[in-house]
């Protein structure tokens, strides 16, 4: 389906995962009202007259309201909705879009999530079984500043929008700009907004639900819980995690402590403003969980991001573990206890997974940026781990979704049955494969102009050698990715957002990387001086 093309009468733009704006500005009511009546068309038109809309929010300011709009608009159009009581993690929700069972729907005043589980057992019924849905309206703006807000929809697959999803929804907005004013499109009443969809149905009702509990229970099946009890029993160990202000507090956190760890909670508050920073777990951002770490002896650290679906990691001895070691080392874990399966990766994701993947003999697939492309490769095939650089994981028998919390409670289970630190646990991945792996990501700012006179220095094709490297092969399926001679690469990637161009440098000598990174700075400074 082809890319509908942008409407000037309004400011909805999907990106990699959903749309995300500015609070106030393009984030407004106007739009927002907008965004709901082309995607309850899209849902009117291809799900059953009653299948309930799941409705999730972040730990933001204004995302409850925004979400209670929402699910009134959504009511009013004829489409249930079943909305989660209190903030909740993006892969909660996306599991809540598949696995939306009736048991788990009660007041706020009587939710009890044990409660849940007990009626669940009386009846011979999972918390999981199967009750479809037309998927989920997520409010969250992930890892972006605090002025930032955005709506993912999770089809009842539990993963994110394809393409040509995306484009359908977009089809429909553009539809209706076409037909009505936008500024004062969230003051018309009900009863106006839906006589602009004609094919709506009766009105619907709404429902609070607790998503967690059947969530716990399907990571059950994928986390040795017991494994880890009884090494926390033998010798509890100390873990210190970080919800970093965002949707994983009393969540991740939660299930770490029922795992028997002795948990330090950082930044286990409300506060909108996320510190005065990000809710993105990137190395200069987790400086307190360092030293919390080292401090208190603890055996390792965690953190997620502002909706959870993303994290990173620390080592006891404050060693940064990014996705890109932390995945390699979860893989060969997975794979050591006799899984099998197809290794998924984005372009920008360390080569350290498919050299891993080789020495077990499963097959390892590069994918454009964004977990959606992962999700498709996890939908049509066995798939035992999904990995994306950024902070991305799934694995076999779980959603097709990125998840921050499985990530952290899958190293917990690594590290309670080797008895190794991440250190030790890293060493062993490049032992392995006989070599070592070195990583760098730059964000390199530059305005429009260098943006495109950098991006174009990779596109010529006279370019033959960078840093003193031979150039055997380009491929531009995504950006600009370079292999050199020696077996490194790096990718160029201009961000369509910011006035910046995001480069991956990867090599098998930590020399080689740096002077790979620094050739890619000096080109930057030579074309905007």
């Amino acid at each position: 389906m082809a890319n509908p093309s942008t409407n000037s009468k309004h400011a909805i733009k999907f990106g990699t995962d959903g749309w995300r704006a500015i609070i106030g500005k393009e984030f407004n009511e106007d739009n927002l009202t907008l965004f709901n009546l082309g995607l309850a068309v899209y849902l009117l038109a291809n799900y059953p007259a009653g299948t309930p809309l799941v409705i999730g929010y972040d730990a933001r300011e204004h995302a409850p309201k925004f979400a209670e709009y929402s699910s009134e608009l959504m009511n009013a159009l004829g489409i249930p909705t079943l909305v989660q009581h209190g903030h909740c993690p993006t892969p909660v929700i996306a599991h809540a879009a598949k696995y939306a069972a009736a048991q788990w729907i009660a007041s706020p005043s009587t939710r009890n999530d044990e409660q849940v589980i007990a009626r669940s057992a009386a009846t011979k019924q999972s918390p999981c079984d199967d009750k479809k849905t037309c998927g989920a309206m997520m409010f969250t703006a992930s890892h972006n500043p605090p002025e930032y807000m955005g709506i993912k929809y999770i089809p009842e697959y539990a993963g994110p929008s394809n393409v040509t999803i995306t484009n359908a929804i977009l089809a429909e907005i553009n539809k209706i700009a076409e037909q009505v004013e936008i500024n004062g499109l969230a003051k018309l009443s009900k009863k106006e907004l839906i006589k602009l969809i004609p094919k709506h149905n009766s009105p619907a009702q709404s429902q609070s639900i607790s998503a967690f509990p059947a969530y716990k229970e399907d990571l059950k099946k994928l986390v040795s819980f017991d494994t880890i009890k009884q090494n926390n029993a033998r010798k509890q160990l100390t873990v210190v995690y970080d919800s970093m202000y965002g949707a994983g507090r009393g969540f991740t956190d939660t299930l770490l402590r029922e795992l028997g760890f002795n948990v330090i909670a950082l930044h286990d508050k409300q506060d909108y403003s996320f510190g005065g920073s990000l809710p993105e777990p990137r190395e200069d951002l987790l400086t307190e969980l360092r030293d919390t770490v080292i401090q208190s002896g603890a055996a390792f650290g965690a953190a997620n991001d502002g909706d959870a679906d993303r994290f990173a990691m620390m080592s006891s001895d404050g060693g940064f573990f990014p996705a890109n070691k932390a995945l390699s080392i979860i893989l060969k874990y997975l794979l050591d206890k006799g899984l099998r399966g197809t290794v998924v990766r984005t372009v920008v994701t360390t080569h350290l997974l498919d050299e891993i993947a080789a020495k077990y003999g499963c097959k390892s697939i590069e994918t454009p940026v964004g977990f959606k492309w992962l999700c498709e490769v996890m939908r049509r095939e066995p798939t035992l781990l999904a990995a994306e650089e950024s902070g991305g994981m799934s694995i076999l028998g779980h959603i097709p979704e990125k998840d921050g919390i499985l990530a952290t409670l899958m190293m917990a289970e690594v590290l309670a049955v080797t008895g190794k630190t991440l250190a030790e646990l890293w060493q062993e991945v490049q032992e392995l494969v006989g070599k070592n792996y070195y990583y760098n990501r730059l964000d390199l700012h530059m305005d429009g102009a260098v943006k495109d006179k950098f991006v174009a220095t990779f596109a010529d094709p006279n370019l033959t050698e960078l840093a003193g490297y031979k150039v055997m092969r380009v491929d531009r399926t995504e950006g600009t990715k370079v292999y050199l001679d020696n077996g490194a690469w790096f990718l160029a990637r201009p961000s369509g957002t910011e006035a910046m161009c995001r480069v991956y440098v990867e090599a098998n000598d930590e020399t080689v990387a740096a002077k790979i990174s620094c050739e890619l700075e000096e080109i930057v400074t030579k074309i905007a001086s």
